[in-house]
């Protein structure tokens, strides 16, 4: 019994030690945020765009908003963003989002949103602040596909990776010599059969040795792997990476939103819940987005921006189109977006519109700053309307991905 169960661990020990020579972590971290994604700020009225534009994601994103008053104040609106399926790193290879097989599990996301503000056109009246919540989901339907330029130079993070592999499998090898003596010997012990008290005490000590000495080769190999050339070719081309995608979009939205009219959470009323579809034509780095938006919201207390006369709870259906113009190879993005809003009870408000001219900046690496100024939705028959002027910060995290598996 004993024998055999050290055969096992003999066993165990020279397989570890042979796998050992492919296990090279070529995880990297990646520039994925193409664009703004946030469905709760969305539901809350105070987005920046309410036309998203398709985007992969990291696990967690974070976006703090400043509303006019000329940007002297402390953010007043903050949401969190996470995709559940992208929260374990070993889930999905950076291979596995080149298709469409993953699209809605990778895409699905949760997101939160906090605001602490006045009515539009009064955010910062602190006698008219309230506390507002949403929750909004999203997912894409259909995902564009990476363009020539994203899959090229996926190719060549492949082609770099396995010159990788090939420098560890070279220097391990080259190292080895010591352990595939020590194995030796344990299998010659082994085919004897019977072992003495000495042998099964050399058997013993051997399985250690050649476990120890795997670690330490393992170490080494990688220690040279990560100082040759093979390596820093990769890491320039991890660098360079940009995920690209150009072709047809669906995502599907949707939320709710809840009002402490108080300030407190014993006096809680939905504020707002709708579900909404975005499609269109997404254009990558270099070529002109043409995306549309049909959306349907309830509103308990607010169609536009003014409270609703009477207690008459109203539904309201929008439909609009965004133009985005890319330039500096996606540098920066230049959109326009409009929205027309019907109420569906008829002869109780008039429709209204929303008209936004919006510029996105990239910092890289997953961090994006957003400027809005526009005309937002108003619920009276006046020509002027509130103005949307808002500038917008987010950050996204968890966008390591290895190569391939």
């Amino acid at each position: 019994m004993a024998k055999s169960i050290i055969a096992a661990l003999s066993l165990l020990t020279i397989a570890a030690a042979g796998q050992a020579q492919v296990k090279v972590d070529t995880t990297i971290k990646l520039d994925l945020l193409q664009a703004p994604v946030n469905p709760a700020f969305n539901i809350l009225g105070i987005s920046n765009t309410d036309i998203e534009r398709p985007t992969d994601l990291t696990s967690f994103s974070a976006s703090l908003q400043q509303a006019s008053n000329n940007f002297t104040s402390f953010p007043n609106s903050y949401a969190a963003q996470v995709a559940p399926f992208l929260l374990r790193k070993d889930k999905y290879s950076l291979a596995d989002f080149r298709g469409q097989k993953n699209a809605i599990p990778q895409s699905f996301l949760v997101s939160l949103g906090f605001t602490h503000q006045g009515p539009k056109g009064q955010e910062n009246v602190d006698s008219l602040k309230t506390t507002k919540l949403g929750l909004g989901l999203k997912v894409s339907l259909i995902r564009p596909n990476w363009s020539e330029h994203t899959s090229a130079l996926f190719d060549t993070l492949i082609q770099r990776q396995q010159r990788l592999k090939n420098v560890y499998t070279s220097v391990f090898e080259r190292m080895s010599g010591q352990l595939w003596k020590k194995q030796d010997t344990l299998s010659g012990l082994e085919r004897q059969g019977d072992l003495s008290d000495a042998d099964r005490a050399t058997f013993q000590r051997l399985v250690v040795e050649i476990g120890t000495l795997t670690t330490q080769l393992h170490n080494a190999a990688v220690q040279a792997a990560d100082s040759s050339a093979a390596f820093q070719s990769l890491k320039n081309a991890a660098a360079s990476f940009k995920s690209e995608r150009i072709g047809f979009a669906v995502d599907l939205n949707s939320g709710f939103a809840m009002n402490f009219r108080q300030n407190n959470f014993d006096d809680a009323q939905l504020y707002r819940g709708g579900v909404w579809i975005t499609a269109g034509f997404e254009g990558g780095n270099k070529r002109i987005s043409a995306l549309a938006l049909l959306r349907y919201l309830y509103h308990p207390d607010t169609a536009f921006a003014g409270n609703v006369p009477n207690g008459i709870q109203y539904s309201t259906f929008d439909a609009g189109g965004k133009l985005l113009v890319p330039a500096m190879e996606g540098k920066f993005v230049f959109n326009v977006e409009a929205i027309y809003r019907s109420v569906l009870k008829k002869n109780v408000l008039d429709p209204s519109w929303r008209v936004v001219l919006n510029t996105e900046y990239d910092l890289g690496l997953n961090k994006k700053l957003t400027f809005a100024f526009g005309r937002d939705f108003d619920g009276t028959v006046t020509k002027g309307g509130n103005l949307v002027a808002a500038i917008n910060f987010i950050a996204g995290f968890g966008s390591e991905r290895k190569i391939s598996k």
